[in-house]
């Protein structure tokens, strides 16, 4: 029987544009280069998105941060839905890795705000790593919060609640070696100027 896996590791997009940008941005774009009409990346988004291909999957094979892997699977929010951004940050991993859209390695199939147990009944389902990229309004309690409620979280009190307003986190939960229940981390990717440094 598969399942649960070994390492969830959960993100947050990249980066969003404000509110209200006014007239001087910054604005986002989507891939092709045209407006993302509020729902997609900023020009730093994009940045981090590209970066993330070296912090999770370097061509050397070594991640640079130790309790980080590379993805087995990964699970994007739908990008036809609320937001394109989660998508947007994970697209250049998948393709990277070699995972088309739509295959149980790149699994765009749930919705913000409501997706969050089918992601979470899914990945529970696989064996391995899997990455996920969600909104971080509905990361915790929402995702975490039903993932300890069918695995437990050993030390779930102490996560932080909500998701901090950041960019910049990796939350990863390591399966025990019995595989009853997770503990949770918290890794910082160290990417971009004015990310957290361990």
């Amino acid at each position: 029987m598969a399942g649960p896996p070994k390492k969830i590791m959960i993100i947050r997009h990249g980066e969003k544009p404000p509110k209200h940008p006014g007239k001087d941005g910054p604005f986002d774009v989507q891939e092709n280069g045209e407006s993302g009409g509020g729902k997609s990346l900023i020009v730093a988004g994009w940045q981090r998105a590209g970066a993330l291909n070296a912090f999770f999957a370097p061509a050397d094979g070594t991640p640079p941060k130790k309790d980080v892997a590379k993805p087995d699977y990964i699970y994007a929010a739908d990008p036809t839905g609320e937001s394109q951004r989660p998508w947007e940050t994970v697209v250049p991993l998948a393709a990277w890795l070699g995972y088309a859209q739509g295959t149980p390695q790149f699994n765009t199939n749930f919705d913000i705000g409501g997706g969050e147990p089918g992601v979470i009944d899914s990945v529970l389902g696989l064996d391995g790593t899997v990455l996920i990229c969600w909104d971080h309004d509905n990361i915790m309690p929402n995702m975490v919060g039903d993932l300890n409620a069918k695995v437990a979280i050993s030390n779930y009190k102490s996560i932080t609640n909500p998701w901090p307003n950041v960019f910049d986190l990796v939350w990863v939960f390591d399966l025990d070696s019995k595989g009853k229940s997770y503990t949770w981390n918290e890794v910082h990717q160290e990417l971009m100027a004015g990310d957290v440094k361990s």
